[in-house]
């Protein structure tokens, strides 16, 4: 393999960009220096710039292996001003080696297999869960499926239908007496006043009542509070059904999109692996978190 070395010296942009005629006027082409090689000592003759400036660019300069991609990097000196900025600037070159390789190696590509067809591909992923059982796991998941909306309408309906039931509990007591006269002897009494009365027939009667009573409200039936009441709440779930069915889908279709990506053109260094890879998971986590991790549980 042949290597072609082309070297550029591009000049330094001078920092007045107006074109005013205080800008620096770039020396001699022969004067210039080289901001790689040029010595501490050529630096400091240089108008402006010093011995401590020249020294700290120097310094910089072995700091980054020799290497300073162009007079812009100097500006992290602390002893460089704008105007000692702009002479460096009218003063140095910045060279350039383009390597130019006769037959480059190719780059690195990891093995792909030929699909003839789109179902080739998706047929990849056939043993995954579909994005209808995904969809129906996320609604039950979410507590907003068409069933249960269904049958929330069904038993509002219903509400005014059933009477309302009212319950009565009554006890009755009542207390008979009933009196003989004896006399004091034990024989019938001749004389009332000889004679003392007692208490011969003491029946406790008591009656209990239940009375329950069932009030229609006929005009209801057409539309009561609590229907009023339910079809608010449906509505609500329903737009929550709609956002999460549409967070589900895209969630899905874009894991979907990824895999088929890593499959037929998959990433041909480590770091471009590991950032699809903890992308899909990260994607399959979501799809989890919608459906109650059914998803995962699901696939084969």
């Amino acid at each position: 393999m042949k290597l072609f070395f082309v070297t550029l010296l591009i000049p330094s942009i001078a920092a007045a960009a107006d074109g005013t005629a205080d800008a620096p006027v770039p020396p001699p082409a022969a004067t210039r220096l080289n901001l790689e090689t040029a010595s501490e000592a050529d630096l400091d003759a240089l108008d402006g710039v010093g011995s401590d400036v020249a020294h700290e660019i120097v310094a910089l300069r072995d700091e980054r292996g020799g290497k300073l991609p162009s007079v812009e990097a100097l500006r992290v000196l602390p002893g460089i001003d704008g105007d000692t900025l702009d002479v460096l600037r009218a003063s140095l070159d910045v060279p350039i080696d383009f390597r130019l390789a006769a037959n480059p190696a190719p780059e690195p590509t990891m093995a792909v297999t030929d699909f003839s067809s789109a179902d080739q591909v998706l047929d990849h992923f056939k043993g995954e869960p579909t994005i209808q059982e995904v969809q129906v796991w996320a609604n039950e998941y979410a507590h907003t499926s068409p069933e249960l909306v269904d049958r929330w309408l069904r038993q509002s309906r219903l509400f005014a239908a059933l009477p309302q039931l009212d319950l009565t509990y009554e006890l009755k007591d009542n207390y008979d007496f009933g009196y003989d006269y004896i006399s004091s002897s034990g024989g019938p009494a001749v004389d009332p006043g000889d004679a003392i009365s007692v208490l011969s027939d003491a029946g406790e009667g008591g009656d209990v009542y239940y009375i329950a009573k069932g009030t229609w409200h006929l005009e209801k039936l057409v539309m009561s509070t609590e229907r009023i009441r339910v079809i608010s709440e449906v509505q609500d779930v329903v737009k929550l059904r709609d956002k999460v069915l549409s967070e589900v889908t895209s969630t899905y279709f874009e894991r979907r999109r990824l895999q088929v990506e890593m499959l037929m053109q998959p990433k041909a260094d480590v770091r471009g692996q590991v950032i699809d890879q903890l992308r899909l998971m990260e994607l399959t986590a979501n799809v989890d978190a919608l459906t109650g991790g059914r998803f995962s549980a699901s696939a084969k």
